[in-house]
């Protein structure tokens, strides 16, 4: 399936979000298990099948939503523990594989965030606005700062403008994602009303979350008509362009999702 960004955001949409999000994670760690490495290949080839099979369900909107809820649950933590697990072999050097220990990391914490959308979706639990904004800008801001190292990593050093230009971009992220983590220590709970400054900077993630996206597209393009020398998984750039349309969109409204 190609790139989507007309999902709907209702509750089957936001599990079907954060599934699809470990199924392409896994997908992707799978082109770099080593041949040696045959039971973490095969765990990981479970995982994606579970993960897809839910997935599908979730886009669908079939079945009880509680029921899929569980079941999506269950699988984001059988695919969080394996993923955590390979990082601490990989730290200890015990595990032959491509992905950066950081990626794995990357991976985990999607997951680890998805375990609270879900707990906050049983819940019913409404967050403020300010606390949305906040938690959403702290939580997205690092992984799109992560995403443009992970581009580069991918990237041929032969592309030398593009390198330049995707570091420029990450150090831009990273900048923010100091700024966001400021305001969240300054902008002390409880965050009842919406100051102006954390609206301005809402709107300036906004901006500079959609003008990522496009980016990603962009190159996305580029890497299928093979004219960048990459090592990018094929629909890498689709699965981060979708991330940061979920940043701006959940800044937009306000919620987290």
């Amino acid at each position: 399936m190609g790139y989507t960004d007309n999902y709907e955001r209702d509750a089957y949409g936001m599990i079907a979000f954060w599934l699809r999000n470990d199924y392409d994670h896994g997908r992707f760690f799978d082109r770099e298990i080593s041949h040696y490495e045959i039971e973490l290949a095969r765990a990981n080839q479970n995982n994606i099948q579970r993960l897809g099979a839910i997935w599908k369900k979730a886009e669908a909107r079939q079945g009880d939503l509680g029921t899929l809820l569980l079941e999506a649950q269950h699988a984001s933590s059988e695919f969080h523990s394996l993923i955590a697990y390979t990082m601490d072999k990989s730290l200890h050097c015990e595990v032959i594989i491509s992905t950066p220990v950081s990626l794995l990391d990357h991976m985990v914490r999607e997951a680890e965030e998805s375990q609270k959308v879900y707990k906050l979706m049983q819940s019913g639990f409404q967050v403020s606005p300010s606390d949305a904004i906040i938690h959403e800008s702290v939580f997205w801001l690092r992984q799109m700062a992560d995403h443009l190292g992970y581009i580069r990593h991918y990237l041929d050093i032969s592309n030398y403008d593009l390198n330049f230009q995707v570091t420029m971009m990450m150090q831009k992220f990273e900048r923010l994602l100091m700024q966001a983590t400021a305001l969240k220590t300054m902008i002390r709970k409880p965050r009842n009303e919406t100051l102006p400054v954390l609206t301005q900077f809402k709107q300036m993630i906004i901006k500079e979350a959609k003008s990522l996206e496009s980016f990603k597209l962009e190159l996305d393009d580029l890497i299928k008509k093979c004219a960048a020398v990459t090592t990018s998984p094929p629909d890498l750039l689709e699965h981060i362009a979708r991330e940061a349309h979920h940043l701006w969109r959940n800044l937009e409204e306000e919620r987290i999702t």
